[in-house]
């Protein structure tokens, strides 16, 4: 009777917990990362799954860092910083956050221009309207009616990108013995241009801040560790599987894209409905991600800054809320906060829209050499997150451990020393 009382209730928990780090996970396949991966396919056929594979065991190492932050410490990235060293290095580290911010933005914006243009709307009719879609969603939900959503897109998502590689029918022998083979022509500039771009497409700025604000917003605990780590270890799989899913379809485009109209000989299988397919596919992966970037970002900055917004849906009262005097007055402050935070989510991308507009004959080149940039700037909050979860008082008593924190720091420099001579051999 007892096991079949408990193995409900246990099951219950963990689908009442997953979220956080699977929506951020499959962000991940946002529209640049696609992109990267055509691009890639279409430039050296099967030649980067061998990258695309090896890139797991990073994405798991710091986005598993990044839910450990949320649970254990009760604190967004943020939030984290300024508690831990301040308001000032708080306010200083949002710099960084907010530029990466608004490269994402760019990213996601022409991408999904990229794939409405492929079915003749124009980018300065369809980022418009992207723009006002994406924050009428957020205005109307709270976090966890707009979780449903985004668990709803990624699955549509992760099933979309599966059944057209494998009605691509690819060459299993080909991607064995090329794909997954270690040799690569690692010395062509072009193959470490698009290596080093797809190494920041894997791991970005806004998946730390996402995972650690959203494991806060969830409510989850130091009883809910497992189910984030197994949660992470199975998104760093399927999100890296996915990629290996846009080279194969990359190599029916035939040669490197110059242009956004190239793209849609992905599905070239697919004949005439392929260019609505490839702009049905850069929208879901782009809108998803722009959600969950606009969430990540907003929390990130308000969190810097000390704003007091809504947790699940109402702002709970710490101890150390009572300095702002009762009940009323916190109410009050509570409430001008999240005005502020949704003026902030409303404002911060329209720069990046703009952009996108503007640049919009320069959009594939422009999405490669964002995804080459985002390793450059991931070093800051990289730093900041393996400080923080290694700090015993930041964490509550329970820092990572240093053999992982060993590893963490060992992939941080790997990822770093390739931004750095990616940066090297442009100049």
């Amino acid at each position: 009777m007892n096991i079949e009382i408990t193995k409900p209730a246990s099951i219950h928990r963990i689908m009442s917990r997953i979220g956080p780090a699977w929506i951020v996970m499959m962000a991940d396949v946002d529209v640049a990362s696609v992109i990267t991966g055509l691009q890639s396919g279409a430039a050296f056929g099967y030649r980067m799954i061998f990258i695309m594979i090896i890139l797991i065991p990073p994405l798991f190492i710091v986005q598993n860092a990044a839910g450990y932050l949320g649970i254990f410490s009760g604190m967004g990235l943020g939030e984290a910083v300024r508690t831990r060293y301040g308001k000032k290095l708080a306010l200083i580290a949002a710099i960084p956050m907010a530029s990466t911010d608004v490269l994402s933005y760019i990213a996601e914006y022409s991408g999904m221009a990229i794939g409405l243009y492929m079915i003749g709307i124009p980018p300065i009719v369809s980022i418009p309207v992207i723009f006002l879609i994406h924050n009428a969603i957020i205005m109307a939900g709270r976090y966890r009616r707009i979780e449903k959503m985004l668990l709803f897109i990624s699955l549509i998502l992760v099933i979309s990108i599966i059944a057209s590689a494998l009605l691509m029918r690819p060459s299993i022998y080909e991607i064995i013995h090329v794909g997954l083979n270690p040799i690569q022509p690692y010395t062509n500039r072009t193959y470490e241009t698009l290596l080093i771009a797809n190494v920041g497409a894997v791991i970005m700025p806004f998946m730390i801040f996402y995972q650690a604000g959203a494991s806060v917003q969830k409510g989850m605990e130091k009883r809910d560790i497992k189910i984030s780590r197994n949660e992470t270890a199975i998104g760093s799989v399927v999100s890296e599987f996915l990629m290996v899913m846009t080279v194969i379809a990359g190599t029916f485009i035939g040669g490197y894209a110059t242009d956004p109209m190239m793209l849609d000989r992905a599905l070239k299988p697919f004949g005439s409905l392929a260019p609505y397919i490839m702009a049905a596919g850069f929208f879901t992966a782009g809108f998803l991600a722009l959600i969950v970037i606009s969430l990540a970002s907003t929390w990130g900055i308000a969190e810097a800054l000390g704003w007091k917004f809504h947790r699940y849906g109402r702002y709970i009262i710490r101890s150390e809320d009572h300095t702002y005097g009762d009940r009323s007055s916190i109410r009050q402050s509570v409430i001008s906060d999240r005005k502020k935070f949704l003026t902030l989510y409303m404002t911060e991308s329209i720069p990046a829209a703009v952009i996108a507009i503007v640049a919009s004959s320069y959009l594939l080149s422009l999405v490669i050499d964002l995804m080459i940039v985002f390793v450059i700037v991931l070093a800051p909050v990289a730093i900041l997150l393996g400080l923080l979860v290694s700090d015993s008082t930041v964490m509550k008593g329970n820092p990572m451990k240093r053999w992982y924190m060993t590893i963490y720091w060992a992939t941080i420099a790997i990822i770093e020393s390739a931004g750095i001579y990616s940066l090297m051999i442009s100049l």
